[in-house]
């Protein structure tokens, strides 16, 4: 990763502030002799690997180094990596209407996350600095004490066990699948959240704690909770009957159930799409080019309160018109598909 992230970057700088009143080290110490310390080569007879975590950085300037040496700690709690991929033949957008709301919960849960991740690395101190006379390179050691950090994210975890043993048991109380569906959700984001402090505590070496929940049987519990909606679908618009099965393949495929045609009882979970298809223009007379669109809405059966809204647009290419429009079809009916899973489990964690 070349460049920290914003949360790591902010942990830098309010450890800057606090430094001056870290009782073992406080200011960074200049080593003036000509020999390169130990830590040089990233190990330290004075602070051990069993105790602390080291980063080292160089560079033409103090500052510069001390940030560096900082980052490498940092770097070792940012595992996660965003990849995105472009093509010139396809394109898609999905937007969600009233995201903040329904993605509430889970946001709050990652932000309790990275509170700690930020307070685990507001511990990173600069005990000392080396400059080589030869080359006036500057080195400068960052150290974390890890078993500051493991107290921190050790807390978090008993808090999340704690959340999760009161959601296993309004799960096991409940009786109607609405409430099943919502202590499932919850369950679920608060494991996801979990795991990632599972493995902050991995680095600092810290004893794992056991986990209260079966985390292979909740999951199979949510699947099987939410394969018990009923969900219903109703698209119109151009070359709809291709969009409807196409999303009811992609919503079976993630376990949902669809209501039949004929029953006497509203499903639990109404999908309306209205859906158009356009050829686009091209100065390149190889490729035809379709863009396909959709507005869909979810609207929950039991309330009638309509809980998503979204827009979603896919553009496909190939020599013939048709089977780029059937491409564009099949593309844009699994991105429905995965908005609409992905909102109705946002929806049941929301409740």
């Amino acid at each position: 990763m070349k460049k920290t992230s914003e949360l790591f970057v902010v942990a830098a700088l309010a450890f800057v502030a606090g430094c001056a009143s870290a009782p073992k080290t406080g200011s960074s110490v200049q080593n003036t002799s000509d020999k390169a310390p130990d830590w040089i080569g990233g190990s330290s007879m004075e602070y051990p690997r069993e105790r602390y975590l080291v980063g080292v950085g160089s560079a033409d300037d103090r500052s510069t180094a001390e940030d560096r040496a900082r980052g490498e700690i940092s770097r070792i709690f940012s595992s996660k990596v965003s990849v995105k991929t472009a093509s010139a033949a396809s394109e898609s957008t999905v937007q969600g209407q009233g995201a903040k709301d329904e993605n509430s919960f889970s946001q709050s849960v990652a932000n309790s996350v990275q509170t700690v991740s930020k307070k685990v690395l507001e511990g990173v101190e600069v005990p000392q600095s080396w400059q080589d006379n030869a080359s006036r390179v500057w080195y400068v050691l960052a150290i974390m004490d890890k078993a500051k950090g493991v107290s921190a994210v050790t807390d978090k975890i008993k808090d999340f066990d704690a959340q999760i043993k009161q959601w296993k048991d309004q799960l096991s109380q409940a009786t109607d699948k609405f409430p099943k569906a919502k202590a499932a959700m919850k369950i679920v984001a608060l494991l996801k959240a979990r795991k990632d402090l599972e493995g902050d505590l991995r680095i600092l070496d810290g004893q794992p704690i056991v986990n209260p929940a079966d985390e292979a049987a909740i999951k199979a519990d949510a699947a099987k909770i939410l394969s018990q909606l009923e969900i219903a679908v109703d698209i119109s618009g151009a070359s709809s009957r291709e969009v409807e099965t196409g999303i009811i393949q992609g919503l079976s495929g993630f376990g949902l159930q669809m209501a039949a045609k004929d029953s006497p009882t509203p499903a639990d979970i109404t999908i309306k799409a209205a859906v158009d298809i356009k050829p686009v223009e091209s100065t390149d007379e190889r490729w035809k080019f379709a863009r396909s669109y959709a507005t869909v809405s979810l609207k929950d059966g039991k309330s009638g309160k309509v809980f998503l809204q979204f827009d979603a647009v896919e553009k496909s290419a190939s020599g013939d018109y048709n089977t780029a429009a059937r491409r564009s079809l099949a593309n844009l009916s699994k991105k429905i598909a995965q908005q609409v899973s992905d909102g109705i489990t946002a929806y049941f964690e929301n409740q």
